[in-house]
């Protein structure tokens, strides 16, 4: 038997004023924005919301193509008031929207795909936090308001905290006043439950070291692999520290930090298989290792979808095997990769403390795999699930960006299969640059630092000599500086060579040398140490000093000496190569060859890197060298040579003799 039903209107079951008991409707909203907060669990969720929606905002006004007209976004982090103002000049607010921009699940952000759309952030930011300042200016209107204690009153259980409103307050003073569009959103760190609870968790108190790790954590590190580039966007950062001392960062565009972008003598994977390609249609053995590629601090790479899975024609080394079902996610995903493989755990350290100056130990930009979507990562770094040479997980920084993917709320991370496919892919390609991992520099100090010479008894007498008959001559106003040597000729014969060094190291041109003996033992000319006493500037290579040796070789505090080795000179070195074939002095004695001319013969038996070149200059490591030479056959180091000849030129047009060098070494 049926039972007639009540007739009614149709309603939306969505729409929360249908009658619904307020006390309710408050508390599922609560719940709800409760359940968001639960969602950010990252020390840098508040710098990213923020600068997500500036950065959208200013796209949003000032659309890239065909505009020379930039935005910006000011980021001031206040580290005695515990506070973060961003503020840019994007397309605003009008009151209606600054009415709603609190609301969970609401976005105002439509058309083309932006960094933020859930309409989650901006109520992370009110309710996440106890305090948030907000302004506005649209067509020549400003709305300014503040909501006080969010977090508590989603965190209360006693019914104690009233439900915050935003209430009105003066339009804030500084960069806002001077932009004639724009918002500003300031949040203050105060009460429990927050995350960070201060700012000085970071340890960071200069901009330059705040913009650094806004680069590294956040959409100011915008990833861009696929060709295009990163938005004009001018990014300024102030920061005030515990002192009121102020310090101020640019930026010209968000851009990532990209580790082949700031560590020296980095080398890139594709600009190696070109010269490789290239060598072998010369007909020329490709196993013969171009200097430039020879003692890198790290070797990067970076690919499209279409290049990973072999689509389109390139160069790429790495090779993964994907089914069917993971070719097609991977291309609708448009996935692309970034690899950095660093010679040591060694560099992740000294980039951290030394060139980012970031808190000590806490590795910031290390080894791992960095997801990333809509130009920007994606919460921390994940462990790259290498099965084989394990080590090289803590080597490798890889970035998968995904274009059309989507993470979960709060930057939680991905959907599986997308995280599966980003491991998978960074294990292949930490795999395909771990078998060019003999490009790189070996950890450690450097090998002509350890060598060990053969002729120990000569040695031995001369340092004695040294200690019982020091000649040590110092005295201020005794050595008058000169801009220019006392010799007037080029050399004829050994003995000028040795006059000529010596005037070079007298007046400081070529330094840290100390000459031990010069009375010749089994043929050998002389004795030498190289010793570089702390603070390192006089050593270090610079536009004034362009003989010097690149300030990352000193990674200590201490002297730099090495053992007694022994020093040749030749008028060529023609005559040390006919000396060394012909079994009357022994190139594993040798440390140091001086010469006026380099000559031909030199080929016969080794290979050369010119350290006046630019490209190889890193390889310098005893100030004023101008060649390294090594073993043709097995690739060991032989001995480290000044040509004075070459060195004189350089001096004189450094370009001129760079090219020089350059077609001597390509005509070997």
């Amino acid at each position: 038997m049926s039972v007639a039903a009540e007739v009614f209107e149709a309603w939306d079951p969505l729409d929360a004023s249908t009658g619904i008991d307020p006390g309710l409707l408050i508390a599922a909203q609560r719940r709800e924005i409760g359940n968001i907060l639960r969602s950010y669990t990252g020390y840098y969720d508040l710098f990213a919301e923020l600068l997500q929606n500036a950065l959208d905002a200013v796209e949003k006004r000032f659309p890239q193509e065909g505009s020379d007209t930039g935005g910006a976004i000011w980021i001031e982090i206040d580290l005695r008031s515990q506070s973060v103002r961003v503020t840019d000049n994007g397309c605003a607010m009008d009151l209606v929207q600054m009415r709603q921009f609190l609301r969970p699940n609401l976005s105002f952000k439509t058309g083309a795909v932006t960094r933020g759309s859930k309409g989650v952030g901006a109520t992370y930011l009110g309710y996440g936090f106890n305090s948030l300042e907000i302004a506005s200016r649209l067509q020549g209107k400003t709305y300014s308001g503040y909501i006080e204690n969010g977090r508590s009153w989603v965190d209360d259980r006693t019914g104690t905290v009233a439900r915050p409103k935003i209430a009105p307050m003066s339009a804030p003073a500084g960069f806002f006043s001077e932009i004639d569009q724009g918002t500003s959103i300031r949040v203050t760190l105060r009460g429990d439950n927050i995350r960070p609870r201060s700012l000085t968790w970071y340890q960071a108190t200069t901009a330059e070291q705040w913009l650094a790790l806004l680069r590294i954590m956040t959409p100011v590190g915008g990833i861009y692999l696929d060709g295009s580039a990163a938005p004009q966007v001018a990014v300024t950062v102030s920061v005030i520290d515990q002192m009121g001392n102020e310090t101020t960062s640019q930026l010209t565009a968000p851009e990532y930090l990209f580790p082949h972008k700031i560590v020296p003598r980095s080398g890139s994977m594709s600009e190696f298989l070109a010269e490789q390609q290239k060598k072998v249609a010369a007909g020329h053995d490709p196993g013969i290792i171009s200097p430039k590629f020879k003692g890198l601090n790290g070797l990067w790479g970076q690919w499209t979808v279409d290049q990973l899975l072999g689509e389109v024609e390139t160069d790429c080394p790495i090779k993964v095997s994907l089914d069917d079902e993971e070719r097609a996610l991977a291309k609708q995903a448009g996935l692309s990769l970034y690899i950095y493989l660093a010679f040591s755990t060694e560099l992740w350290d000294s980039l951290n403390d030394k060139t980012l100056r970031l808190r000590k130990g806490a590795r910031v930009l290390h080894g791992g795999l960095q997801l990333a979507t809509r130009h920007m990562p994606q919460g921390m770094t994940l462990t790259i699930p290498m099965t084989n040479n394990i080590g090289f997980q803590n080597l490798a920084h890889v970035i998968i960006h995904f274009e059309n993917a989507e993470p979960d709320l709060g930057r939680k991370g991905f959907q599986p299969e997308y995280v599966h496919l980003a491991e998978r892919l960074a294990v292949s390609a930490v795999t395909a640059f771990r078998r060019r991992y003999n490009l790189l520099r070996k950890p450690g100090v450097a090998k002509i630092f350890n060598d060990e010479l053969k002729v120990d008894q000569w040695i031995r007498s001369q340092e004695d000599h040294e200690k019982t008959h020091a000649l040590v001559i110092t005295g201020k106003g005794l050595f008058l500086p000169a801009e220019e040597l006392p010799i007037r000729s080029e050399p004829l014969v050994e003995q000028d060579v040795v006059a000529l060094f010596n005037q070079m190291l007298s007046s400081g041109l070529i330094r840290g040398l100390q000459l031990i003996a010069s009375s010749q033992y089994n043929q050998y000319d002389g004795l030498y140490r190289v010793k570089m006493d702390p603070p390192f500037d006089k050593f270090i290579r610079s536009s004034d000093n362009p003989l010097g040796i690149d300030d990352e070789f000193f990674s200590r505090d201490d002297p730099y000496v090495t053992k007694v080795k022994v020093l040749e000179y030749k008028y060529s070195l023609n005559g040390l190569v006919e000396e060394l074939q012909s079994g009357v002095k022994d190139v594993n004695d040798i440390g140091l060859v001086i010469a006026w001319d380099m000559g031909t013969k030199w080929r016969e038996m080794f290979d050369v890197t010119c350290l006046l070149d630019g490209e190889t200059t890193h390889h310098r490591q005893i100030h004023g060298t101008t060649h390294s030479f090594a073993h043709s056959v097995s690739g060991a180091h032989a001995f480290e040579a000044i040509i004075l000849h070459d060195l004189v030129r350089y001096l004189e047009d450094p370009d001129a003799e760079v090219a020089r060098q350059r077609g001597v070494i390509e005509d070997y």
